[in-house]
């Protein structure tokens, strides 16, 4: 039996995210129907017993300082997480699975490297975590020490070799410079990721659902804007709601225990 495929998720700690969690585990249940799919929704934890505890007011566990999401670092935690064995994706939250996600896990690492991503943008990672092990700090350092994990995002092209196909489609664009996709639906078009916080298209629904919460989402600079491609945005929403008919309720990605201020 091969191993199950390992995917990790970039995710906040106070609901903030909940629509684009839905969405994502729906289109990569989609496009991978399996039972061989794990996803490990990894998100800052106050219970000192979890891999992901931090509190940044004690400066204990994962130190947040001037990281840019709530889970800046902790992808680099992924491969001690797994022991050093075998293989894991890391994975943004804001991001719809356009193909089955087996065909990047099935790319080999060559020996030398350490995993599969677009260099520039290591935002869909595919890890070989035994090779993952010579070239990462030890991961106490990598929790402890702020700035940390900037070093090692600027030090990993070496160890970086791209993958087969556009498993991070920055914002309908093109690798290399080479102009946008005309259509959404490209088969190019491996997983669309909305890179930049203000006009991700679950905030139309995050905010307003925050706020009868009485809470703020994390991203406390924001004037949300449109996405300047309508069909990206058609797409999420159609996507939103064929999830809730299909067993991916919002509720079903609520934490029991909301982190709260993330001491970023």
């Amino acid at each position: 039996m091969s191993d199950p495929i390992r995917i990790f998720v970039g995710y906040s700690g106070n609901d903030e995210d909940i629509e684009f969690a839905s969405v994502l585990e729906y289109s990569l249940r989609t496009h991978h129907p399996g039972d061989d799919l794990t996803i490990e929704w990894m998100r800052l934890s106050r219970d000192p017993s979890s891999f992901w505890y931090s509190d940044p007011q004690r400066k204990k566990g994962w130190r947040t300082d001037n990281w840019a999401t709530p889970f800046s670092a902790l992808r680099w935690g992924i491969p001690a997480y797994c022991n050093f064995q075998g293989k894991a994706i890391y994975m943004d939250i804001d991001m719809i699975a356009m193909a089955d996600i087996a065909e990047l896990w099935n790319q080999e690492v060559p020996q030398g490297y350490g995993m599969l991503a677009r260099p520039e943008a290591p935002c869909v990672t595919l890890y070989d975590c035994a090779q993952m092990k010579r070239v990462l700090p030890d991961v106490n350092s990598i929790k402890t020490i702020p700035g940390r994990y900037r070093e090692i995002r600027n030090s990993i092209k070496p160890i970086s070799k791209r993958y087969k196909g556009n498993w991070n489609c920055l914002d309908m664009r093109r690798d290399a410079g080479a102009g946008e996709y005309s259509s959404v639906f490209d088969p190019d078009i491996k997983v669309l990721h909305f890179t930049e916080i203000p006009t991700q298209p679950h905030l139309k629904y995050a905010i307003p659902r925050l706020a009868k919460e009485g809470r703020k989402h994390w991203y406390n600079k924001m004037t949300p804007r449109a996405h300047h491609r309508r069909d990206a945005v058609e797409l999420f929403d159609s996507l939103l709601e064929k999830a809730q008919n299909a067993g991916y309720p919002l509720d079903r990605y609520r934490t029991s225990a909301p982190f709260g201020d993330y001491g970023r």
